[in-house]
């Protein structure tokens, strides 16, 4: 008996915000081979017109960004009543008890640290969505 891939619906998609290209390829191709459907941008604003427009599942959101960085940016979304349910998971190179407390000021669903492992992501990402691992 063949073994079955616990595949996504299409509509869990993943929007993944990080400034550094190949993080964010690494995570993108990570929850694709999940079978997610992901996005991905490189900036705090980027992110805020892709959520407009495409409305994903949950955000994966760097903390350190250049222009708008992740605090503020999960601020943002969780102050829009249109986007303000949608998850957001921060991640960070750091999870001290000062980066808890911000995040959770903000609304984040939950901080990961950085390099984040697959099996944590995708565990972290059922666990905002309501899925099964």
């Amino acid at each position: 008996m063949a073994a079955t891939k616990n595949v996504q619906p299409m509509s869990s998609k993943i929007l993944v915000v990080d400034d550094e290209a190949l993080v964010r390829n690494m995570m993108c191709d990570g929850l694709a081979a999940a079978g997610y459907a992901t996005l991905a941008v490189s900036s705090g604003e980027g992110a805020l017109q892709v959520v407009q427009a495409e409305r994903p599942a949950c955000i994966l959101l760097d903390i350190m960004m250049p222009d708008l960085d992740g605090y503020d940016t999960c601020a943002a979304l969780k102050a829009d009543p249109q986007t303000a349910s949608i998850p957001v998971l921060l991640v960070s190179a750091t999870t001290g008890a000062r980066v808890m407390e911000q995040a959770k000021r903000v609304g984040a669903a939950a901080v990961l640290r950085k390099p984040v492992r697959m099996d944590e992501l995708r565990r972290a990402i059922s666990q905002v969505l309501g899925a099964s691992v």
